[in-house]
């Protein structure tokens, strides 16, 4: 059962959270400016359509081709979708067409795909750590925000025929960005690689279809609902009083009261966890 954390700002979102509401945000609005931007990597697109012509898909790759077919028509129904042949034979001998020698169309088509995908997903970002001083300064509010604790949260968000949509993953930190290409198996290049400076977030995503979401008046509130026994924990800022501590954990017993409310401390630059409760000291290792 993996557990993982999540970075609010203030108590309204805790409390939404804590009922269950999780909101998923749209690529535009998320902190790193490289999130699937509508660009492409051509040498590798290039080389990645030479290869598969020239070998044929593998065993993963196939699978993945039916994994892309299920997200084309979920995601980007104006592009031109062909079925997933019934075979890898029948899918091979399709690579020889004379359609794909016209490599700009190819490259076009493929820059029309991300432009849409980008458009019609959203992203919950959640992470391994709730002790980086960084991410308390940038997501929790100079210490005035909290950290919500999940736990089990890939048994409601285990994956579907799309291979990529609601799918609790981790995201992979590279050095060079390289997206989709023609191999179909680099379809999670495009929801869960980030670049390496990013890599001290230890990140997981979940990544949902806009579509599947409540899409509250403005278009800027996208939310999916899940059992509130998935949030186990609050961790509160140790710029927050203990009036405002007390406050919350107030509020929260009424909606689950197995929630554990915790307050933070820092301590020769670590952050150190008391329960709200008893004021024991604990320090939690990840």
């Amino acid at each position: 059962m993996k557990t993982l954390y999540k970075f609010v700002g203030n108590q309204e979102a805790v409390c939404a959270i804590a009922n269950g509401s999780l909101k998923f945000t749209k690529t535009e609005e998320l902190n790193d400016p490289s999130e699937l931007v509508p660009l492409m990597n051509r040498d590798a697109v290039r080389d990645s359509l030479t290869a598969i012509r020239q070998t044929g898909y593998t065993e993963k790759q196939f699978e993945w081709l039916g994994y892309q077919e299920a997200i084309l028509r979920l995601l980007s129904p104006e592009t031109r979708i062909l079925s997933r042949p019934a075979t890898r034979e029948i899918a091979n001998r399709t690579l020889k067409l004379p359609i794909y020698d016209n490599l700009e169309l190819m490259e076009q088509q493929v820059l029309q795909t991300i432009d849409l995908i980008r458009s019609r997903v959203g992203i919950l970002s959640l992470t391994e750590r709730f002790d980086s001083l960084p991410m308390w300064a940038h997501y929790g509010a100079q210490a005035q925000g909290y950290v919500l604790r999940f736990e089990g949260l890939d048994k409601e968000f285990s994956g579907n025929e799309t291979g990529s949509l609601d799918a609790l993953k981790p995201v992979q930190y590279v050095k060079e960005l390289k997206g989709l290409t023609h191999d179909p198996s680099t379809q999670d290049n495009l929801f869960f690689c980030k670049f390496q400076d990013w890599s001290y977030e230890r990140e997981w995503r979940i990544v949902s279809a806009l579509s599947a979401c409540q899409n509250y008046p403005g278009g800027n509130m996208h939310l999916r609902n899940v059992s509130p026994a998935f949030i186990t924990g609050v961790i509160c800022g140790w710029k927050n009083s203990e009036v405002e501590v007390s406050k919350l954990a107030s509020k929260l017993h009424p909606v689950n009261p197995k929630i554990k409310v915790r307050a933070a401390s820092l301590a020769r630059g670590r952050v150190v966890l008391s329960d709200v409760t008893d004021g024991s000291y604990l320090r939690e290792k990840h």
